[in-house]
């Protein structure tokens, strides 16, 4: 169940794995946000860091700007109830849930600064609940993947700033020295252009087809008339071959086609395998703050029109739509039931419901739902409570999880599970994994859903998962017009 933690002997044990692999933070550790000199554009230093161990890249207002990091302490991964670890004292695997491998990370090393950056995958949810048997899995990664970075260097409005903590010996001189050279050697650099055309190989396939998606669409509905579920998530997915060489440019271009609050780039190569995670989520999963969390479910959809007055016509139609707005109110219950249960009594509410959020390719509506967490409430435990997201679950949600597993052919993985930083200090930034594109085993895989509700059409449905999957395709050099 949700509310399954390990006991604090287990949780002992696992910290001490932790602790063997990575010693404990020194005593009296602290975390400085230390201002830079220098007036390098993001762009150049991200391609010069991605050819560094274990790059990321958050970059967005929803992070504060662009954050970037690169050599991380250690990598914590778990899949089916299997964690691996690996530190400056080695490498190691043993039993432990995701969330349990979590829950020891912040007790082994929590409260000095530095950050966990990465994803949890939407297949998570199998070990909070009873369900049947996921989709297959084709691409193999796993379902947690976190890398504790000891620093991060952070461009805002105001300029380049380094985030980082004295927690574990630095080696190799002054940080900010190393960083500020850096800024200033690539202040005068310019960005490099990707290359032009298609990044990726035909054929593009959709898994499940496209007929076959609506007609899952239509079995939805007939749940939800015999009073099964109220409204699930239905997703399919996109995938195309694509060479190593082109996972890079094809980032650039997602990123230019659709600016998002939320965008990550993640490395997640091994010696023996080349994987990355590209998201351009507008979504806010959780953001914790000094014991309040918020989060912010996006629900409706309607593309950006040709013109202004078209583009106002689709906002207008958008918010009056009483379809959607019930979709969002179902998603907002859902939201505070997951909130409540690690919450404060009484402190959940409705900050703002159903307003527009429009952004370079589509419009939204949105609401953010707020609460005061209970004393002793870690990452861990909230995440337990509220994962995977309600937006792209259902309500009820775990039947909807289950209905939609059993419709979808294939994993989702990291698309529409949650992608961000956890700080050990106790901050917490997380997105939906949504406009999420996966490269791995020499394919990119790309989900795109939507809502499924009582008057939901097949048709309309299928079209808007084409909507929500055109920035995507653009960047791969795609033509929008086909079957697909």
């Amino acid at each position: 169940m949700w509310s399954d933690r390990p006991t604090a002997a287990r949780r002992a044990r696992l910290a001490d794995r932790l602790r063997a692999l990575l010693p404990p933070p020194r005593p009296g550790a602290r975390g400085a946000k230390t201002p830079l000199a220098g007036a390098a554009a993001v762009e150049p230093v991200a391609e010069e860091l991605r050819r560094e161990p274990g790059f990321g890249w958050l970059d967005g207002a929803g992070w504060g700007g662009a954050r970037l990091y690169s050599r991380p302490l250690a990598v914590l991964t778990a899949r089916h109830g299997r964690a691996t670890v690996a530190g400056p004292g080695g490498r190691a695997a043993f039993a432990a849930r995701g969330l349990d491998l979590l829950d020891a990370a912040l007790a082994a090393w929590g409260g000095a600064g530095g950050e966990l950056v990465g994803f949890l995958g939407y297949e998570l949810a199998w070990e909070l609940e009873e369900l049947p048997p996921p989709p297959a899995d084709d691409l193999g990664l796993p379902d947690l993947h976190l890398a504790l970075y000891p620093a991060a260097l952070r461009r805002d409005a105001r300029g380049w700033t380094l985030d980082s903590t004295d927690a574990w010996p630095a080696g190799g001189g002054d940080p900010r020295i190393a960083a500020e050279r850096r800024l200033q050697r690539l202040a005068r650099r310019a960005a490099e252009a990707p290359p032009e055309g298609p990044l990726a190989r035909p054929p593009l396939r959709s898994r499940p087809l496209p007929s076959a998606f609506a007609d899952a669409v239509a079995r939805a509905v007939g749940r939800i008339a015999a009073g099964e579920i109220f409204q699930v998530n239905l997703c399919r997915r996109l995938e195309a071959r694509l060479a190593r060489r082109a996972v890079w440019p094809l980032w650039q271009r997602l990123r230019a086609a659709s600016p998002a609050d939320y965008a990550a780039f993640l490395d997640l190569s091994t010696p023996r395998r080349a994987r990355a995670l590209l998201s351009v989520s507008p979504e806010c999963f959780l953001a914790a703050r000094d014991g309040v969390v918020e989060s912010r479910p996006i629900k409706g959809t309607r593309p950006r029109g040709t013109n202004r007055r078209s583009d106002a016509a689709l906002a207008r139609e958008l918010l009056e739509s009483a379809k959607d707005r019930a979709e969002l109110a179902m998603i907002v219950d859902v939201v505070r039931n997951d909130l409540g249960r690690v919450a404060v009594t009484g402190s959940v509410e409705v900050a703002a419901h159903a307003e527009l959020m429009t952004l370079p390719t589509l419009h939204h509506t949105v609401s953010r739902v707020r609460a005061r967490l209970a004393a002793g409430t870690n990452a861990a435990d909230l995440l337990r409570a509220s994962f995977p997201p309600a937006s792209i679950s259902g309500a009820p949600k775990i039947r909807a999880v289950a209905v939609a597993a059993a419709e979808e052919e294939r994993r989702r993985g990291p698309a529409m599970g949650a992608v961000g930083r956890i700080a050990l200090s106790g901050e917490l930034d997380l997105a939906v994994a949504i406009r999420t594109a996966v490269a791995a085993r020499g394919r990119v895989a790309y989900h795109t859903g939507g809502g499924i509700v009582a008057d939901s059409d097949p048709e309309a449905e299928l079209e808007e998962t084409r909507v929500k999957a055109r920035a995507f395709l653009a960047a791969l050099g795609w033509p929008a017009a086909g079957a697909w």
